[in-house]
């Protein structure tokens, strides 16, 4: 029995069934991932044309497209402007970009979602621009933050009698699934943008956990790891996370960490103002002291600092030498403190726990070592961490309650049931009805 074979029939069916479903989520977040790299280089246009990114740009903080100066070559031939980027083709023309003077040197249309209408890009000169979208190509798909109901699924019933070593059997297969398309992603941002900015800003979105992810990931874009690492870089990163911009009074422990971070980051603030986030990016209710997004700045700064001992430890992919390298970073002041109020503690804290490197390490360093050829095995003995709120949503769609007791307490069984849940659960808009994957779980039982 080819249980990758029969995972990746039913799969193929699904994504046949639902295949102008893709929900265009949220500009900002598109405009991110394409400036990562992460949709790719190579595209197609929607009149057939060959695209080629030869330089994303820069992103664009003031009036205008999203992204300008950049270098496209499109049927071979080179073309310098600006990019915009829209979540559906009409956007172009609602937001009145075909008679603005300032989108006169577009020279490439990125849209999100597919529309049942065709739409022209055009400029002021009633020239046509190039459009693609990235729902034909496989840089649509990208990592789901959203839910289906917390509830029973068709495949509870039966997942429960399934043969214990064919469901651990289907978890491997749906594992070695995400973590070879993490790796795809990866090798794309790499290819686009340097191994160090894609490590860097792949590292950066993990720290942000599931509600902080965007934040980070636009402070590396505007922080790089280089910049970062330099004088006044830890500065730049809490001023253009917008916790600068009402300092207050220093008082108390944090007085002198205040003080410096203010006085390297007022003399940077007016040439980059456009660019700082606004409040309302953060999530922050709910977020434990120890994992608030302020001390995971301080572990970002700390990363950039010692950049070359951690890219040789996610290059290594060895787990022992990743998590040594993580576990010993350390901050002057986030190591001792959980808030700018919190008083200071006799011994240091982890910037990061054990569960966020074990996170990292399975976002970041697995998929790239698969990505790129390794053949090792041993990652399937990683213990996994406890569960939080998405693998308990997971357990109670696919279990009903909690995992079974005979599955083996490993990070892979996680990371199936997180890929299970991303491949049917959520692109089934009928509560099961017409889900795949009860089908699949009773072809493979006995």
């Amino acid at each position: 029995m080819n249980i990758a074979a029969d995972y990746r029939d039913a799969l193929q069916r699904e994504e046949a069934r639902v295949r102008e479903s893709l929900p265009p989520g949220n500009e900002l977040a598109w405009q991110a991932r394409w400036f990562s790299g992460a949709c790719g280089r190579e595209f197609t246009t929607t009149s057939g044309e060959k695209v080629l990114i030869l330089d994303f740009g820069e992103w664009n903080r003031e009036a205008g497209p999203d992204f300008v100066r950049a270098t496209v070559r499109i049927n071979g031939r080179e073309h310098q402007g600006s990019i915009e980027v829209d979540l559906d083709p009409s956007g172009w023309e609602q937001h009145g970009h075909a008679t603005n003077p300032a989108y006169a040197n577009v020279v490439l249309h990125v849209v999100v979602g597919k529309s049942l209408r065709r739409h022209f890009s055009r400029n002021l000169h009633h020239q046509e621009i190039p459009q693609i979208c990235l729902h034909d190509h496989a840089a649509a798909a990208s990592e789901w933050n959203t839910s289906a109901n917390a509830r029973p699924g068709r495949c509870t019933a039966p997942l429960r009698v399934m043969d214990p070593d064919r469901l651990t059997s289907l978890l491997e297969v749906a594992a070695r699934r995400r973590l070879a398309h993490k790796g795809s992603v990866l090798q794309k941002m790499i290819s686009s943008r340097g191994e160090d900015a894609a490590l860097y800003e792949a590292i950066a979105v993990t720290l942000g956990y599931k509600n902080n992810k965007l934040p980070f990931q636009l402070l590396a874009q505007r922080v790089p790891c280089r910049l970062a690492a330099k004088p006044g870089g830890e500065a730049r990163l809490f001023g253009l996370a917008g916790f600068l911009e009402r300092p207050g009074p220093p008082a108390g422990p944090a007085k002198g960490e205040i003080t410096s971070l203010w006085s390297a980051w007022w003399k940077q603030r007016a040439s980059c103002e456009r660019a700082i986030l606004a409040r309302g990016a953060w999530q922050l209710s709910g977020v434990r002291p120890a994992n608030h997004p302020l001390r995971r700045l301080g572990a970002l700064a700390a990363i950039a600092s010692r950049w070359c001992a951690v890219r040789h430890a996610v290059k290594s992919a060895d787990w022992e030498s990743f998590a040594a390298t993580l576990t010993s970073l350390h901050h002057e002041f986030w190591s001792y403190h959980t808030t700018w109020q919190s008083p200071r503690r006799k011994s240091p804290l982890a910037l990061l726990g054990a569960d966020r490197i074990r996170e990292i390490y399975a976002n970041v360093v697995l998929p790239l070592a698969i990505a790129r050829g390794s053949t090792s095995t041993d990652w399937l003995e990683l213990p996994s961490g406890p569960p939080n709120t998405t693998i308990r949503i997971v357990t109670a769609r696919l279990f009903s309650d909690s995992t079974p007791r005979h599955l083996p307490r490993r990070l892979y069984v996680q990371q199936g049931l997180l890929q299970i849940y991303s491949d049917f659960c959520l692109h089934d808009h009928h509560e099961c009805a017409q889900c795949g994957f009860p089908a699949l779980v009773k072809r493979l039982s006995p």
